[in-house]
C-alpha cells in the first residue's frame, strides 16, 4: 500500500463516457470480477425500478452497446463523492514511474458506474460504498476541519491507511469493510485497463510471423501414443 502523493491542484471531474464505462462493466465481467456476469448474461429477478422504460420486471433492459442510445440508468455519485472516491482510488493504486494512477485512468467513473446498476451484487455493495464514502469526509471534518481532498495529505493517508487492517473498534467495523470493498473494486477495474495489462506484463495474443510446428520431442510423443491405439 503506498502513501497518497500531493494531489491535484484540480478536483477530479468525470472523465468516462456512459458508453465506455458501461463496456467496461463487461469487460470487468470477462476478468472474473464478481457480478459482471450478470450483466453480461442479462437482467435478473428482484433487480428493483431505477429508470423510466423499464420491462415488466421492473428494471431496464440491459445495455446494447453497439448503438448509442440513452444510459440506462442514472449515475448516483455526487460531485463530493465522486471527488472523495478519486482520492481513495489514488490511494490505492497512485501513479508510479511505470503506471498511471487509478483516477488518471478513470476507476472513479467505474465505481459510479458499478453501484449505479441495479443487480444484485451492485445493489449488494451500493450502501457499503456509499456509507464508506460519506463517513470518509464526516470522519475528516470531524478530525481537521476540512474535506477529504483539502486535508493534508499525510493526515489523509493516516486515515485511510487505518482502515487497511481489521480494526479492534467496532465502530470501524463498517469502515473497514468499506475499505475492503472499495479496494477490490479499484483493482479489478485497473486491471482490465490496457495500463493495468502492462503494469502486470500481460500483452495478450501476439501474431506469430510464422509456425515452427511442434518440436521433435512433441512428435515422438504423439507418435508413441498413436501407436498405443493402433493408429
Amino acid at each position: 500500500m503506498s502513501a497518497l502523493k500531493t494531489p491535484s491542484s484540480e478536483p477530479y471531474v468525470s472523465r468516462i463516457d456512459r458508453r465506455t464505462t458501461l463496456a467496461w462493466l463487461g469487460g470487468a465481467a470477462a476478468a472474473g470480477l464478481a457480478g459482471g456476469a450478470e450483466i453480461l448474461a442479462g437482467p435478473v429477478a428482484a433487480a428493483p425500478a431505477v429508470v423510466a422504460g423499464q420491462d415488466r420486471h421492473g428494471y431496464g433492459a440491459d445495455p446494447k452497446l453497439t448503438r448509442p442510445q440513452p444510459p440506462p440508468w442514472p449515475r448516483i455519485l455526487s460531485k463530493a463523492e465522486l471527488q472523495t472516491a478519486a482520492l481513495v482510488c489514488d490511494f490505492i493504486l497512485p501513479a508510479s514511474s511505470d503506471a498511471p494512477s487509478a483516477s488518471s485512468l478513470g476507476v472513479p467513473d467505474f465505481i459510479d458506474e458499478w453501484i449505479s446498476a441495479p443487480y444484485p451484487d451492485q445493489l449488494r455493495d451500493r450502501p457499503v460504498i456509499l456509507d464508506g464514502l460519506r463517513w470518509l469526509e464526516t470522519e475528516a471534518l470531524r478530525r481537521y476541519q476540512t474535506d477529504l481532498f483539502n486535508a493534508p495529505p499525510g493526515e489523509r493517508s493516516a486515515l485511510l491507511t487505518g482502515l487497511t487492517t481489521k480494526p479492534s473498534d467496532p465502530a470501524l467495523a463498517a469502515p473497514h469493510t468499506f475499505f475492503r470493498t472499495f479496494r477490490s473494486l479499484t483493482i479489478g477495474a485497473y486491471y482490465t485497463t490496457k495500463p493495468g495489462f502492462r503494469d502486470v506484463g500481460y500483452h495478450g495474443n501476439v501474431a506469430l510471423a510464422s509456425y515452427p510446428g511442434p518440436s521433435d520431442a512433441v512428435k515422438a510423443h504423439l507418435d508413441s501414443e498413436l501407436k498405443k491405439l493402433g493408429l
